[in-house]
């Protein structure tokens, strides 16, 4: 069996601008609802904690919590009974998650994700028991109930000589609009005379930007506070209970954003991602690749047909070798654009690990100018 050490990866370059200089990169522009929010106009994230009662004996079978909170349960309907009594298997105990896209009202329905945390095989048939989930306050924002949809399956028995049949993930389900919103949550901007916007980067040249930008179109109305925020003061004529018509005309404001020059890249899949500010000095490069084969071989030694001690035993022989490339020096030119980059790099005849390593030394060694970030 041969065991190469190297291994190829997959690169993936990506860049939002392969120009060749900076002010065309710069002419890049976006609207304001892409890259900020509102502060005040939040994703909010509810949990709880939940049994699901009608499996069909696919439930938990570490019946010390599930019989303990099925016994507290029944408490609340004034039925005591002893938890050694009840049986598990048909129920499981759960996590309900939520995510509230601002802004949501009283009584909204939204949908939740539902996931074991025991050792249950399946949700699949089962009803969600009322569920309160509580926010980031620890006070109650919602109630959840109704049937869990888990668009899989799992079937059969995992003792010995059994066999199991599963379908997706059946430990994970959905409640499709089961969740009951008990307040309304979201930004109310309707009397506000001054504006946050939050920007999803933040970069003080960005903000800059953007205060520039919305200055242009409403003269003296924005303000960069700092790298992620820009105050907006409600133009005079949208005072008048008209503050919504007012964002959806800063919203649509297109201007220039700006970023830092970043390498990121994911060691375990050998992606590699280039910013389109990446710059690289002058500098000479070499990388070798060492590979090492190991060859293990099975024989049987056989004793000889008259030899009454000797048996027949089984020799290993293993080989190993190695072996080195000698690439040439090469020398990398100023390199001030992603495309001239990635044809150095294609020159080279490198792998996105190799890629990876050069990264760090060419860091290491002052010549490159961008923050290296590994996922």
């Amino acid at each position: 069996m041969h065991q190469i050490v190297s291994k190829w990866l997959i690169l993936v370059l990506i860049s939002g601008a392969l120009t060749a200089s900076a002010q065309e990169a710069t002419s890049f522009k976006v609207r304001v609802k892409d890259v900020a929010r509102i502060q005040g106009n939040e994703n909010q994230t509810l949990i709880g904690y939940g049994l699901i009662i009608g499996l069909a004996g696919s439930g938990d079978s570490d019946e010390e919590l599930t019989q303990r909170t099925i016994a507290n349960l029944l408490q609340n309907f004034n039925i005591t009974v002893d938890k050694n009594n009840l049986k598990a298997k048909n129920t499981a105990v759960v996590m309900v998650t939520v995510n509230i896209a601002s802004p949501a009202h009283k009584h909204d329905m939204l949908p939740a994700t539902v996931a074991s945390i025991g050792d249950a095989a399946s949700l699949t048939g089962g009803e969600l028991l009322l569920t309160p989930l509580l926010g980031t306050d620890g006070t109650v924002w919602a109630l959840a109930q109704g049937p869990v949809m888990t668009g899989s399956y799992s079937f059969g028995s995992s003792a010995a000589g059994g066999e199991t049949v599963s379908k997706n993930h059946p430990t994970t389900g959905r409640l499709t609009n089961g969740v009951k919103l008990l307040r309304d949550v979201g930004l109310d901007a309707t009397d506000a005379d001054v504006l946050t916007l939050c920007l999803s980067n933040p970069d003080f040249t960005s903000a800059a930007n953007l205060a520039d930008a919305l200055n242009s179109r409403f003269p003296g109305a924005a303000l960069a506070s700092d790298s992620a925020t820009v105050r907006v003061r409600v133009a005079k004529e949208y005072l008048d209970g008209r503050t919504l018509e007012f964002i959806r005309e800063i919203e649509a404001v297109e201007f220039a954003p700006d970023q830092k020059a970043k390498i990121v890249f994911n060691e375990r899949t050998g992606t590699i991602i280039f910013g389109g500010s990446v710059r690289i000095s002058s500098v000479a490069i070499t990388h070798g690749t060492l590979t090492v084969t190991i060859k293990n071989t099975e024989t049987v030694s056989q004793p000889g047909p008259l030899s009454r001690q000797a048996t027949t035993e089984r020799i290993r022989d293993q080989q190993t070798s190695a072996q080195e490339d000698r690439p040439p020096v090469i020398m990398l030119p100023d390199v001030t654009t992603v495309s001239e980059l990635v044809k150095v790099l294609n020159a080279l005849g490198v792998t996105p690990r190799d890629i990876m390593v050069i990264m760090h030394a060419l860091k290491e060694a002052g010549a490159l100018h961008a923050e290296l970030v590994s996922l």
